[in-house]
């Protein structure tokens, strides 16, 4: 592609053409390497500004809004805007404690560097300071029944800043076995706060959201299905503690403009993970499906395993799904003896089960497309997928070539 820039000051000289990459336009023409999927736009622009200059703003805020947007595996700044928002619409006191958290996490690990550039740029380092200054700022009121205190405030501060060492230290852990430590930094940071904060135990009353199960147009008598769809709505929003209708669709369009790939697996887990609770839930209890507290934890496990640590695939899909029912299994097990400490689960069965699915990987090839392997260089689903098929694909022609000759449609079923 060669453009001419004509000169238009009447000097009668023209500058040289210019050589555009040959992908230049297709990609410009494609929204998701553009302004949605990554946002490779704003990446691409801040590359050649260096960090500690009067960039250093620009790069925070770029880091910050992409780390908004980790927890639902969404890395781009613009649809982390929308999410920082649907907080702000939730409540304002949890926009800023995600500001908090969020802002100490990113302006410590840009001026300490504990992380690779990579996952600096990308939001991974700080969301777990994000979750931090979230979670607490939303569930320390409702849990303990108490207003949010000087000591709450300090103790999203100080998580925050403990998030970015814990996460450095899991990193290089955990690199060994190239498993990713995901938001484990944040589950036990909160744990301590929450046993720290905890007020002496009395009786708490919990107003449980109520559903007519009767309703012929919405329930069967015993199951409010109107419920069971509210909470698979906002399961996307628990992911930020939040448990309302707006902020939550605000939520899911951010993912869906992030990732159709990613939006449909999510909530497809999040499915998986509210008709399972009907299994395993007494009725009395169903209101923890229709606030959607059994669809954050599968979304997440579902999204993990089969389509953003492993490119998507028939063998991730299944990676998937058998994340997602351990994770609803260990969300069973674990309510049982954190209910009587007054404590929520949080994210941890998610993260407990994911670390292990994670470690899985195939020995041969087989005939199910991509192999189930970590995704080497991330960006969002759809991007991994076809990289990842195409180099299996590739790997196919190369073994044929190599070995005995493939029968042609040994290839196909690639």
């Amino acid at each position: 592609q060669v453009s001419l820039l004509l000169d238009l000051s009447g000097s009668g000289r023209t500058t040289a053409p210019t050589i555009m990459p040959s992908n230049h336009f297709k990609l410009m023409r494609n929204p998701w390497e553009v302004y949605l999927g990554d946002c490779g736009v704003i990446s691409k622009y801040l590359s050649n500004k260096p960090l500690y200059s009067r960039w250093f703003l620009p790069h925070a805020v770029n880091v910050y809004l992409r780390a908004v947007g980790q927890p639902a595996f969404v890395n781009n700044p613009l649809l982390g805007l929308i999410i920082n928002i649907a907080l702000y619409l939730y409540q304002w006191q949890v926009g800023l404690g995600c500001l908090l958290g969020g802002g100490v996490a990113t302006i410590t690990e840009l001026i300490l560097g504990l992380h690779p550039w990579e996952l600096v740029e990308n939001g991974v380092a700080p969301f777990n300071g994000v979750l931090v200054g979230t979670v607490i700022s939303v569930l320390y009121p409702v849990v303990y029944d108490v207003d949010r205190s000087t000591g709450m405030w300090m103790a999203i501060l100080v998580g925050s800043l403990a998030s970015v060492f814990f996460c450095s230290a899991f990193m290089n852990f955990l690199a060994k076995v190239n498993v990713p430590y995901m938001a484990l930094p944040f589950n036990i940071i909160i744990v301590c706060v929450f046993l720290t904060l905890q007020p002496k135990p009395e009786p708490i009353t919990i107003t449980a959201r109520t559903f007519n199960a009767s309703d012929p147009f919405c329930g069967d008598g015993s199951v409010s299905w109107c419920g069971v769809g509210r909470g698979i709505l906002v399961s996307m929003g628990q992911v930020y503690a939040v448990n309302d209708v707006v902020p939550s669709l605000l939520m899911n369009l951010a993912v869906l403009l992030s990732s159709p790939l990613l939006f449909t697996l999510s909530t497809v887990g999040a499915s998986i993970g509210s008709m399972l609770a009907i299994a395993i839930l007494p009725e009395s209890d169903y209101y923890q499906i229709y606030d959607g507290i059994w669809g954050y934890n599968a979304l997440l496990a579902m999204a993990a395993a089969s389509c953003v640590f492993f490119p998507f695939s028939p063998v991730a899909l299944l990676a998937g799904l058998v994340n997602t029912f351990s994770t609803v299994a260990i969300q069973a097990a674990l309510r049982v003896n954190m209910d009587k400490n007054q404590l929520p689960v949080f994210t941890l069965p998610m993260v407990l089960s994911s670390l292990i699915i994670l470690l899985a990987a195939q020995s041969r090839t087989g005939r199910c497309g991509a192999p189930l392997a970590r995704t080497e260089v991330m960006s969002y689903p759809e991007k991994q997928a076809l990289q990842a098929w195409r180099e299996a694909k590739k790997s196919v022609y190369q073994h044929c070539n190599q070995h005995d000759p493939c029968a042609p449609d040994e290839v196909e079923k690639v």
